[in-house]
């Protein structure tokens, strides 16, 4: 188990609780509603975000900018049905 880092800054605590909100919801509420075709869409778009976001180096706006590329168009696609 990872070990929880304990943060001061107020606005860390808070993305650290909507973090775990998002986890929890997703988990406890809305997983079980999404079709096995979104789940795939959705879980690339996770995986792609994660793997950019573990690159130290890469700034957020670098990063956006290629989730927005890569995630935009599945968005669209979903908005159309």
């Amino acid at each position: 188990m990872a070990r929880k880092k304990k943060f001061t800054d107020p606005l860390d605590v808070e993305i650290v609780e909507v973090q775990r909100r998002f986890v929890d919801v997703m988990e406890n509420v809305r997983l079980e509603t999404i079709s096995p075709e979104m789940k795939q869409h959705y879980l690339a778009v996770m995986k792609s975000l994660t793997e950019k976001l573990a690159v130290p180096s890469k700034p957020l706006s670098e990063i956006l900018g290629e989730m927005m590329a890569e995630a935009g168009p599945m968005i669209f696609q979903a908005m159309q049905r």
